[in-house]
């Protein structure tokens, strides 16, 4: 059962509150593909198997995104197949570290996974057959992913569209999520998601539910936080 949010304010206060009395810590080994396993600064607060729907869902509420990064990387998933695209430019602090050389790409972009082309056939689908329970969009792709550990694998699992009673639900799944630093980029991105499909189909804007698998923050970013 999700915990129910009237609009993200409520939702990030009462996460924030959740993570900070009912957080287990943890050290995992890495963080994407570095190393972090002696690193005191990456010691992890964190909630596991986190699931919360808002009912009124709007990216224009949600704090701590970076706006600039974000409105780029929503025009580099609309054009789809791009790799590296452009956002990444806006935060190169986050970013760059990624690149791989000599080719200055990312092992994988959300552009390439889900974005262009995957997007649109999932508005025909809806159109097509507007009571549907297959209206996925997925991000992990099992033949992609046989790297663990040597390469970055993607953060969102994916997206779960599904219209009843004229309105268009999203259920975002993701393996994980890094609090302080992620969150709010990333769910701003599925509720323009979710906004850009609903009124492709001339859908009212339903609920947005969000599955994380690892919900966290580091050590070095609990003074942000807490």
């Amino acid at each position: 059962m999700s915990r129910l949010f009237a609009d993200f304010p409520e939702a990030q206060n009462e996460i924030t509150r959740d993570l900070a009395e009912l957080g287990i810590s943890v050290h995992t080994e890495t963080m994407q593909d570095k190393n972090i396993a002696n690193d005191p600064q990456f010691a992890t607060k964190e909630l596991t198997n986190y699931t919360y729907t808002v009912l009124k869902p709007s990216y224009t509420e949600i704090e701590g995104v970076h706006e600039d990064w974000v409105n780029q990387e929503w025009q580099d998933r609309l054009v789809g197949d791009l790799n590296p695209g452009r956002a990444w430019q806006m935060r190169k602090e986050v970013w760059s570290q990624f690149l791989e050389m000599p080719f200055r790409k990312f092992s994988y972009s959300y552009s390439q996974r889900m974005g262009g082309k995957h997007i649109i056939k999932l508005v025909d689908e809806l159109r097509r057959h507007p009571n549907s329970r297959q209206l996925w969009l997925p991000v992990w792709h099992l033949q992609d992913e046989d790297r663990r550990g040597n390469r970055r694998v993607p953060c969102s699992l994916g997206y779960w569209f599904v219209q009843r009673e004229g309105a268009l639900h999203l259920t975002y799944m993701m393996r994980s999520c890094d609090f302080y630093t992620h969150y709010g980029n990333d769910v701003a991105l599925a509720t323009m998601l979710l906004h850009f499909i609903a009124k492709n189909v001339e859908l009212k804007v339903g609920t947005f539910t969000h599955f994380v698998g690892s919900l966290h923050v580091y050590a070095k970013d609990v003074a942000h936080v807490f």
